[in-house]
């Protein structure tokens, strides 16, 4: 194994750890959420047994589930706000396969080469930059179709974290898990194939960790809490509905705020 092997293969390993420690802090507010349910099921259960009898008791037991019962609804209320929320997409043109036959035999040639998942998609930016943009989230799945399932690279490989998804519908479900390849438009008029292939190497090669489960549903978690704090903050909204998105958003802050500091070493 390569020097170069094993730094990707570790690489692999702390970005899988930093997605993790994200899904562990939605797993704790969670538990915080569901924390006074649980304790008025104990008290009510208690006093199925005889124990914990009496007025002040009662009190208390009812108490508690009041509290449980509003805290389960605002979770609620604040899954929904991050689950709808439509997460921020960079400015793009998409490029269909048939329009750049070429583009998409090089990138699906570098995720062969690489043994990662082929891209979904090529979109092109005017800006000097390359990138994998997430766009699984329901809200961006609207037009042209992932132009790379066909040929080699389109279904998952078997690599770091990834294995190969079984069925009929696979290759598709692959494909549409993938990130779509955002190059910069420059990069396509000043620079050769062979500089174009080493430009887009190392941004290619990224959909393997992204094929990873834990790193999937960790960025989906992060880009959800950001794009609920963006719904949060846009104008033009009564206060019925005002209100509870600004609530939304600002648990989504908190929530963001503890995950800032993993999220940035996981990308």
């Amino acid at each position: 194994m390569s020097g170069t092997d094993v730094g990707e293969e570790l690489g692999a390993r702390a970005a899988q750890a930093r997605a993790l420690a994200l899904l562990r802090i939605r797993s704790r507010a969670l538990a915080v959420a569901i924390l006074p349910a649980a304790v008025a099921v104990v008290l009510f259960a208690a006093d199925a047994q005889g124990h914990l009898a009496g007025p002040a008791w009662d009190a208390v037991r009812w108490t508690v589930l009041g509290v449980a019962v509003v805290v389960l609804l605002v979770t609620v209320l604040v899954a929904v706000s991050v689950a709808r929320a439509r997460p921020a997409m960079s400015p793009t043109v998409p490029v269909s396969e048939e329009g750049a036959p070429d583009l998409y035999r090089l990138v699906r040639d570098l995720a062969d080469r690489l043994d990662v998942p082929a891209p979904s998609a090529v979109a092109l930016t005017p800006d000097c930059d390359s990138w994998l943009e997430d766009r699984t989230h329901r809200a961006l799945r609207k037009g042209p179709g992932a132009a790379l399932r066909k040929g080699p690279g389109a279904a998952l490989r078997k690599g770091p974290g990834a294995s190969l998804p079984k069925g009929p519908e696979a290759p598709a479900e692959a494909a549409d898990t993938a990130p779509v390849l955002v190059i910069g438009s420059p990069f396509l008029w000043w620079m050769r194939v062979a500089e174009l292939r080493a430009v887009l190497a190392p941004v290619v090669a990224g959909t393997g960790p992204s094929a990873h489960p834990d790193i999937a549903t960790a960025r989906r978690f992060v880009r959800g809490l950001d794009a609920a704090i963006a719904d949060a903050a846009a104008p033009g909204r009564g206060p019925v509905r005002g209100a509870p998105l600004a609530f939304a958003g600002w648990v989504a802050r908190l929530l963001l705020r503890a995950c800032r500091g993993h999220a940035a070493e996981m990308e």
